[in-house]
């Protein structure tokens, strides 16, 4: 009887106890769903992670929360002690061993591009603190972590506030030192964009793009010179050797091979690609990209991109406010290194008006979004101020007349009312007293392109007007600001802003105008050196 009862209650609880199993099986699975949907785990091997990385995230599993914690408190001590060359190890063995853990690796990044940086004195040692932090998140966090926007938006702010500003010492060898760099991958400026986003991107797209049967490749088989050796050539010589060039222009793919190395080398070296950088230019207009405001323009976009449904106000804000910075001095004049007579790197911007309707719609759209938020309300009333100043003394008075229609039509203050010259004129004299580095400059050179222009027509008294404003304007910025901030704030000597102004002039000037200016230049003495 007891065998019998046995055998009842057995064949009564299997079937529970399958159940029991299988329902629990569910519930685990659908709970590892959610835990992977939610990134509540951090066990998955990240896609195209280095072996290091791979191999921490499988073998040490929890344990690495440990062993980063640990390093993390290294970090500070070794901060503390000034053992900053360790640090960059250890913030890069935290970066993978917590790839997911993109806070510590924004932290690690802001904390050598700021706070270390500035315990030195000498400009190339802060700008090596400042590019390694730029290097820890675009070269190392944004491969485990492509669809992060804090990211993003960290490595922008560096390109906006550290070498875009004037807060830091440096902030001109900076710019020198990014306009160096770009310049080298670039091979020259202006690039054409366009093409750049049209040319192949890896092996497999130029081989079909030249054909197979091209004669490159029989050419560099009889020489045994595989592809990958002559792009280590081309990257050594900043270009082909003569040699090199002219059987290449012979094959007819030197040109081709150009524009394929040097793409290539932005996407390794700096992770720019051209044809976002050609969608940029599209819809904003074209920038400088060898200053630090199109990177953080381009950077933010890439946060925009990623964040959910699209929507970022630090990647918006960080987007309109660096193209206002462009506008105001978004293009590259003149830049060379430090020499014996100058023992600082000299970078010269002019305003690129060419984007101001760029600047606009990034407001709008921005507004559009956040309708409630009155500080980018109030931000895009001081760009449309300073819009109508920098266009009116670069003698877009037509859209600067556009311009102040809007404010009128905006905003009801009664200021905008006055008529065109006289609101200029008068926001002028408070700007030259708030002006920053970039406004101070643009004003100047736009008062020396109103005087080139002016020499130009014959109108010599005019020109006399505009350069005595360029240099009263100088004066009164660099009196302001102080001979102990001239290092970090000062602009470049008055003479070498005419001389360079000028420079440029003739050389975007209509030929028969420019003609006209050396005569003029001529005439009144006032010979380039």
């Amino acid at each position: 009887m007891n065998v019998f009862r046995k055998i009842i209650i057995g064949a009564v609880l299997l079937p529970l106890v399958i159940l029991l199993l299988f329902t629990s099986y569910q519930v685990q699975q659908r709970m590892n769903f959610i835990r992977e949907r939610e990134r509540l785990v951090d066990t998955d091997i990240i896609e195209n992670a280095p072996p290091m990385v791979a191999f921490t995230t499988v073998a040490l599993g929890s344990f690495r929360g440990l062993i980063a914690n640990f390093l993390w408190l290294r970090t500070h001590r070794m901060q503390d002690e000034g053992r900053y060359f360790e640090m960059v190890q250890l913030a890069s063995w935290i970066t993978m061993l917590q790839p997911r853990f993109t806070g510590a690796t924004a932290y690690l990044a802001w904390n050598m591009a700021y706070n270390v940086s500035v315990t030195f004195t000498r400009p190339e040692d802060r700008w090596r603190w400042v590019r390694r932090g730029i290097e820890l998140i675009r070269d190392e966090a944004l491969v485990y972590n492509p669809g992060d926007p804090e990211l993003y938006r960290e490595l922008g702010w560096i390109y906006q506030h550290k070498l875009g500003q004037e807060m830091d010492d440096a902030n001109i060898y900076y710019k020198w030192q990014l306009a160096e760099e770009m310049m080298s991958v670039l091979g020259g400026w202006p690039v054409d964009w366009e093409l750049w986003a049209r040319a192949p991107a890896d092996d497999r797209e130029l081989r079909r793009f030249l054909g197979e049967n091209h004669p490159l490749w029989s050419w560099l088989t009889e020489r045994r010179l595989p592809l990958a050796e002559l792009e280590s050539t081309f990257r050594d010589h900043n270009g082909f050797p003569e040699d090199l060039q002219k059987s290449l222009l012979e094959l007819g793919v030197r040109d081709t091979l150009n524009v394929y190395f040097r793409g290539r080398w932005l996407r390794q070296r700096l992770k720019l690609e051209p044809d976002r950088i050609a969608r940029l230019n599209q819809k904003y207009g074209e920038f400088d990209w060898r200053l630090p405001e199109a990177h953080a323009i381009y950077w933010a976009t890439r946060g925009l991109e990623v964040a959910e449904d699209g929507i970022d106000l630090a990647c918006e804000r960080m987007i309109f406010q660096s193209l206002n910075n462009a506008f105001a001095g978004g293009r590259l004049l003149y830049f060379r290194g430090a020499n014996e007579e100058l023992d600082r790197p000299v970078v010269q911007f002019i305003p690129n008006i060419e984007i101001v309707d760029a600047v606009e719609r990034a407001y709008l759209e921005s507004i559009e979004q956040h309708p409630d938020n009155r500080s980018i309300v109030s931000a895009r009333r001081n760009f449309l101020e300073r819009a109508v100043t920098t266009l009116y003394i670069f003698g877009r008075e037509t859209k600067a007349g556009e311009y102040l229609r809007t404010l009128r039509r905006d905003f009801p203050q009664p200021e905008y009312r006055r008529p065109l010259e006289d609101f200029a004129l008068r926001r002028l004299a408070g700007d030259v007293a708030e002006a920053n580095f970039n406004q101070a400059q643009g004003m100047v050179q736009g008062y020396l392109w109103q005087m080139c222009n002016d020499l130009a027509l014959g109108e010599f008294e005019r020109a006399a007007a505009m350069e005595r404003i360029a240099a009263t304007i100088w004066q009164r910025y660099m009196a302001q600001i102080g001979e102990r901030t001239h290092e970090r704030r000062g602009l470049p000597p008055y003479p070498e802003m005419r001389q360079n102004t000028i420079r440029q002039a003739l050389e975007v000037f209509h030929p028969e105008l420019s003609a006209r200016l050396r005569a003029a230049l001529r005439q009144i003495g006032l010979a380039l050196e």
